[in-house]
């Protein structure tokens, strides 16, 4: 994401479970000069979970109204031992 003073990412994850994809939430964070956030995501003791997650910039809750609301790619995980 590009990176503009104040400017914060919502992200957005879904787990996948009995064949649907259910929302865990979503929360912002705080984008970097770098255009980045670091989220540390963590399952101890779990395994066999499927998760996808992207990047969303909404006008306005973002921070700023530069930009139109623009959705990221969903990018997938697999959680396995």
């Amino acid at each position: 994401m590009t990176y503009y003073p104040g400017r914060q990412q919502r992200f957005d994850l879904q787990v996948h479970f009995q064949g649907t994809w259910h929302s865990s939430g979503s929360e912002y964070f705080p984008l970097g000069s770098n255009g980045r956030s670091a989220v540390s995501l963590g399952a101890p003791g779990e395994s066999g979970i499927r998760a996808r997650m992207r990047s969303v910039y909404v006008n306005g809750s973002s921070g700023d109204t530069v930009n139109s609301t623009t959705y990221g790619a969903w990018k997938y995980l697999y959680f396995s031992n």
